[in-house]
């Protein structure tokens, strides 16, 4: 049935400003939420498989996205050098783990020197992709690492989500117009609100004091998660692609759900080395 104009009437979404295919994204977090859950708890050689797996999908989505002709030379090599320094990593030789992936990386330019593609992307894969798997591998290896690695996800996932729906609910100024068409000022602070908000529930639930130093690094993760996602919204502008894939349905690719992650397991990699004790500990007061 037509109104007068002679178009079907437009369906309202169930979700309201959420949008229409809130619903499929919300399946498909939980999904994935529930495999990370599994995955972390196990540890080991399991969570190091997981790492790898996702690296190597990002991989195939990065060549795709980036080089012209797709070549799965190129997708091999990449994905081959992070799946050794993962498994060096998971061994405990990290400086082994970084000599792989800065050797593929040269790899990987000589690759696409000799086939004519572009060469610092083709550099840039192993790096962009091996140094963030070490540190996820290093935050997860000792025996208690599971609950701070974890809360690390749910911050990381929860910046992730609630920009998501506080630019979606209030809309208002884009936070970088030339990158991304959609990314809002309100999504940037609301990513940063959910993030504190969803870590210090964790916290509480896991019984560790909630301190001002916790909420320090839960903001500087949240900023540097977004910041990694802008970073892949330009290389994707780059490349005038939407998605990075379409394997996670109402997420786009891998690289498109992970590229916070990337970025931010980097810098609490780095906090945790100059302060292990957050987010367990209060030993700066609360």
């Amino acid at each position: 049935m037509t109104g007068e104009t002679g178009q079907a009437p437009s369906r309202r979404s169930i979700w309201g400003p959420l949008g229409g295919d809130f619903g499929i994204r919300l399946a498909s977090a939980l999904v994935l939420f529930g495999f990370a859950l599994l995955v972390v708890r196990a540890g080991g050689w399991y969570f190091s498989a997981w790492v790898a797996l996702a690296c190597a999908i990002m991989a195939i989505e990065w060549e795709r996205m980036t080089q012209q002709p797709f070549s799965w030379a190129g997708v091999v090599v990449a994905a081959l050098t992070v799946a050794a320094a993962v498994a060096l990593a998971t061994l405990g030789r990290y400086e082994w783990a970084f000599a792989a992936a800065g050797a593929g990386a040269f790899v990987m330019f000589a690759h696409a020197q000799a086939s004519g593609r572009h060469r610092r992307w083709a550099f840039a894969l192993p790096l962009y992709l091996g140094v963030p798997a070490i540190a996820l591998v290093w935050l997860r290896s000792s025996p208690e690492g599971w609950l701070p690695t974890l809360w690390f996800l749910f911050v990381v996932w929860a910046t992730d989500s609630w920009a998501m729906i506080a630019g979606r609910v209030f809309k208002g100024p884009l936070l970088a117009p030339r990158i991304s068409p959609k990314k809002t000022w309100s999504g940037f602070f609301g990513g940063v609100i959910g993030a504190i908000g969803i870590g210090a529930i964790f916290a509480a639930v896991a019984g560790w004091a909630i301190t001002w130093p916790m909420v320090a690094v839960m903001t500087a993760i949240s900023l540097v998660g977004q910041a990694g996602d802008v970073l892949e919204s330009a290389v994707k502008r780059r490349f005038q692609t939407k998605d990075a894939g379409d394997v996670i349905p109402g997420h786009g690719g891998f690289l498109d759900r992970m590229d916070s992650l990337l970025a931010a397991t980097i810098l609490y990699a780095l906090v945790r080395m100059l302060a292990p004790w957050i987010p367990a500990g209060g030993v700066l007061g609360g």
